[in-house]
């Protein structure tokens, strides 16, 4: 029976680990179900257990998760089948590198299941805690939120953040807290049979791109260009930080660079650049009024290299400078008031 391992840590989100139980579960109720057996009489297909540094710390979460926790692996021989690592909570990136500092035992142990070929899977920001461990070359997707960060720290990484889910050896990122199912999903197919996690998904995933191809033959061409465009929309959103292009953009949207900007032109009446600067202005108002983030930082994670460039685009867009809009509009400002 194979057994996943769900790291556990301070301020890690149990909510995705419960959300691996869960499916984990509902995957061994199917399997009862193909055998012809009664749920409650069946061998289950899988195990999972919490591993963590401080197990009495998480005994409370075990009963919860309706498992046992241990502490983390001390060798090969006490590994499980696969490791799902959850994502941190953090207000600010100064925060995450703080708690990630803190981490290195976690690390240790991340390093300890890749080296020994087992599964790892990480999704959202849980992903700032993986990439520390992994080799040069290895493919990922991640949040927007921590995407500057991450290329800046670690280009040797290849993030492919316009995928929901990308497995890489035996490594599985998801971007969003969302993919969580369809990341077990992915688990179950490599550690049981694919026959298994297609029923899996087709009892508990929405599968929203079922039947798309279809869908969008049927539909009207207003509606095929607000697909188009809403395609490279969520491409720019998860790009901020990189140089504009065109090419790369029609790609993402699955047109020709011709039409994609004639669709945009037809249905926003703005071209795929200057949705870019609002995207990045836009984030940058977010950064300012949430985060403690320099003003560079903030200008370099939403693709600003240029100083008095950013400094005029914020100004436009807000009619003040970004230290007045930070003043102005930040939480803590909120908070005084």
């Amino acid at each position: 029976m194979p057994t996943i391992d769900l790291l556990t840590f301070p301020d890690a989100g149990l909510s995705t680990l419960a959300t691996v139980a869960d499916t984990l579960g509902v995957a061994n109720a199917l399997a009862s179900m193909h055998a012809g057996k009664r749920a409650d009489a069946a061998s289950p297909v899988f195990g999972w257990r919490l591993v963590a540094r401080d197990p009495a710390r998480w005994q409370a979460a075990a009963e919860t998760l309706a498992c046992r926790c241990q502490p983390l692996p001390a060798d090969d021989a006490a590994l499980g089948d696969a490791l799902v690592v959850p994502p941190l909570h953090f207000d600010h990136i100064s925060t995450l590198e703080q708690r990630l500092a803190l981490l290195e035992w976690e690390r240790a142990t991340i390093r300890r299941y890749l080296d020994a070929g087992r599964l790892v899977a990480s999704s959202f920001t849980g992903v700032a805690l993986l990439a520390g461990a992994l080799p040069a070359g290895r493919r990922l997707t991640v949040t927007w939120l921590i995407a500057g960060w991450l290329h800046g720290n670690y280009p040797q990484l290849k993030v492919v953040a316009e995928q929901a889910i990308v497995s890489s050896g035996n490594v599985l990122t998801a971007r969003a807290m969302e993919h969580g199912v369809a990341l077990t999903q992915r688990l179950v197919g490599r550690l049981a049979d694919t026959r298994l996690a297609r029923t899996l998904g087709q009892a508990v995933l929405d599968h929203p791109s079922r039947g798309e191809s279809t869908a969008i033959w049927l539909r009207s061409k207003p509606a095929i260009r607000t697909s188009v465009v809403l395609r490279a929309r969520r491409y720019l959103q998860q790009h901020l930080h990189e140089p504009f292009d065109l090419a790369k953009l029609a790609a993402a949207a699955s047109t020709s660079e011709r039409t994609l900007l004639r669709h945009f032109t037809k249905t926003l009446g703005t071209s795929p650049l200057q949705l870019l600067h609002r995207l990045r202005v836009e984030r940058a108002c977010h950064l300012l009024e949430v985060s403690t983030l320099s003003l560079t930082a903030i200008a370099e994670q939403c693709g600003y290299h240029d100083m008095s460039a950013f400094r005029r685009l914020i100004r436009r867009h807000t009619g003040q400078p970004p230290g007045a809009h930070r003043r102005a509009h930040s939480v803590r400002a909120e908070l005084r008031g």
